[in-house]
């Protein structure tokens, strides 16, 4: 780990994840792979449009622990509009900044956000509207 990041927002995040596990009676999940084979589990719980609860379960190395909590960090209490938002920069950013080679965890964590967003829709917000229109 370089030297200059270990007291910054990037070590506080690997030392002490924010949301970490997974979210009982979650709306929506995804795991998301790395191209370095690093994966994150991001769960989620939504009360209107608003993200209530997340959580996040890391496996891999400290840049992709750090990123996923960053990025649940960033999306908790935000309108699911908002959320959807968030760019790998804005984790680059909360963290102090990230090293090149390792922006790609940011990304992994930001799309895995997405997907699970997406996954809530498809539990929460199909099943609301499949009631409505008869189908």
């Amino acid at each position: 780990m370089p030297p200059e990041i270990v007291g910054g927002p990037f070590f506080d995040h690997v030392r002490h994840p924010r949301n970490q596990g997974a979210v009982a009676g979650a709306d929506g999940c995804a795991v998301g792979v790395g191209s370095c084979g690093d994966s994150v589990e991001i769960s989620l719980r939504l009360q209107g449009d608003t993200i209530s609860a997340i959580g996040h379960r890391p496996r891999g190395c400290d840049y992709t622990v750090a990123c996923a909590s960053a990025v649940t960090q960033l999306a908790y209490g935000k309108t699911v509009e908002e959320a959807l938002l968030l760019q790998p920069e804005d984790v680059d950013c909360l963290l102090g900044g990230l090293p090149e080679d390792h922006l790609h965890c940011a990304r992994l964590a930001v799309n895995t956000l997405g997907e699970a967003i997406a996954d809530a829709y498809r539990t929460v917000a199909l099943p609301a509207k499949d009631k409505g229109d008869g189908h």
